[in-house]
């Protein structure tokens, strides 16, 4: 499998320290090795983001929400703290920006 991030996750992994990187990336290794590992995510309210999946990770206060494309590729959306739903929120935003291009 393929592993492509959203360009803004970059801004997503910076924000991260040290100790929550050396996580994110083992969960990605993961993910890419077995990307049905991942919990299937719905929607609520506005945000639709069922076709996504999402992985816990450091004591489970960060989230990755990717999607399993039909090209044997996964795609990073968001990488995140759960709170507020930001991880969600930015990964909605993202896809919508995707399909209006």
């Amino acid at each position: 499998m393929e592993m492509i991030f959203h360009p803004q996750v970059k801004d997503d992994i910076k924000e991260l320290d040290g100790s929550v990187k050396k996580r994110l990336k083992k969960v990605l290794k993961k993910i890419k090795r077995a990307p049905e590992l991942g919990k299937p995510l719905g929607s609520r309210g506005d945000i639709d983001l069922s076709s996504c999946l999402k992985v816990y990770f450091y004591r489970n206060k960060y989230r990755v929400v990717y999607e399993i494309l039909a090209k044997e590729q996964i795609i990073i959306w968001s990488i995140g703290k759960r709170e507020a739903e930001v991880v969600y929120i930015n990964a909605y935003k993202r896809i919508l920006e995707e399909e209006g291009e």
